[in-house]
């Protein structure tokens, strides 16, 4: 990939890291620079047949972030549909609507929400093959809540007092604070209320993961940001802004991973944990600095794009139970940079941020035997930028069979999907 960013322009990009405001525009002209010398004539290639899902509708459609498949094990589909232009920010007096479609692409079910953003809309995924579950906002008590409707029945068929990060089938859920998500990371939160004031983001005792069970919604305060805190402290926490976010759910439901992430200055600082479903044994798994995106291979084993031993920004496997590194395919995938992997069994898909021609690309592989397989490429114009960018965020259904995208090649944000060649 000719095209792709040198390790002296990721280099360069790091520092700049320490200043956003001067990288952020840095970054943009530079990225306009090298467009206008490597563009190339086409908007997307693929030896694959690329089918766009809600072909009813001249809206934009999406499905969100890349750790769930929108493909239920019954076959219906969950689609974000955008009535107005994606590339402006999401507003709150604005809903977006949840769709499903079932197996023959019929839409047959729609939710309305007023909770959501770009990169992860509503936080909707299944719980199971009939029911699942998004976040929404209640007017009337002014809070972020999370929405229980079943396909069959048509009909919401319960809530719970706290926005939904991450589930275990239909056994419990655990919860964030999207409010500070939306002071301190916007593409994560919501605008449906004022942003939270210093003193309020100082508070890290009373702030952190609850857990809500699913049967009965109780719930409780499982971990706070001052316990994660405790964890292997460091000099510069104190005087800083802290969050978690992207709680990820082991396959057996019995322990999680969350980023920790605080700020030195305009620098960010990331660190991966691991806790019990109870909210015990919290451990540190990835102190580096940088920690992008991780998924779960198994019980044991996490993969993700992180910087690793000797500051190696790379995709890394590690033992959750030793805590050791591997570097995946001895560095085949590190020309590509940064993505988000999806795992269903020996297999992962990851994509790549937009190169300098402006291409985003599909990348099947195995983590067993180490295959790397490039399924296409995808134009991502510039009207699509900071809370508006549109990743790839590509996700496999649960059998393997497709592969889900959403992309802005045609100049829209749409939802696409493709057969998996697994």
């Amino acid at each position: 990939m000719s095209d792709s960013y040198n390790p002296l322009e990721r280099a360069i990009a790091r520092v700049l890291a320490r200043v956003p405001f001067i990288k952020q525009f840095a970054k943009d002209s530079y990225s306009r620079l090298m467009y206008l010398k490597h563009k190339k004539s086409h908007k997307y290639k693929s030896d694959m047949i690329i089918e766009r899902i809600a072909q009813d509708t001249k809206g934009e459609t999406f499905f969100g972030y890349f750790d769930k498949s929108p493909r239920s094990s019954n076959g219906y589909t969950l689609v974000h549909k955008a009535s107005g232009n994606t590339s402006n920010l999401p507003r709150a007096d604005v809903s977006i609507k949840l769709c499903v479609y079932n197996a023959s692409d019929e839409l047959i079910l729609e939710v309305d929400s007023c909770a959501y953003n770009w990169q992860q809309g509503t936080r909707a995924h299944w719980l199971d093959g009939d029911r699942f579950i998004f976040n929404d906002f209640d007017t009337v008590t002014g809070k972020y809540v999370s929405r229980v409707y079943s396909v069959s029945k048509k009909m919401q068929i319960c809530r719970f007092e706290y926005p939904v990060q991450d589930s275990f089938m239909a056994n419990y859920f655990l919860s964030i604070n999207y409010r500070r998500l939306m002071a301190l990371r916007p593409d994560y939160g919501y605008r449906n209320l004022e942003v939270l004031s210093k003193d309020e983001l100082e508070n890290c005792h009373d702030d952190g993961i609850w857990k809500i069970d699913i049967d009965t919604g109780s719930s409780q305060l499982l971990i706070t940001i001052d316990n994660v805190k405790e964890i292997e402290k460091a000099s510069d926490f104190d005087d800083t802004i802290h969050k978690l976010n992207h709680v990820m759910i082991s396959p057996s439901g019995k322990q999680f991973i969350f980023l920790h992430r605080y700020y030195v200055g305009k620098r960010r600082v990331d660190r991966l944990m691991l806790a019990k479903n109870d909210g015990s044994e919290i451990k540190t798994l990835a102190k580096h600095g940088m920690v992008s995106h991780c998924f779960w291979i198994n019980e044991n084993t996490i993969l993700g794009f992180m910087r690793g031993p000797n500051d190696k920004d790379a995709y890394w496997l590690i033992d959750v139970c030793s805590g050791a590194f591997s570097h995946f395919a001895e560095g085949k995938l590190d020309k590509f940079g940064d993505g988000h992997p999806h795992v269903v069994g020996d297999w992962f898909i990851t994509d790549t941020y937009p190169d300098k021609a402006r291409m985003q690309y599909l990348i099947l592989c195995n983590w067993k035997t180490e295959e790397v397989r490039i399924l296409g490429e995808f134009f991502h114009g510039f009207s699509y930028k900071g809370e508006t960018r549109c990743d790839l965020h590509p996700r496999l259904s649960i059998d393997g069979r497709f592969v889900y995208f959403d992309s802005v090649f045609n100049g829209k944000r749409q939802l696409y999907r493709i057969k998996s060649k697994i």
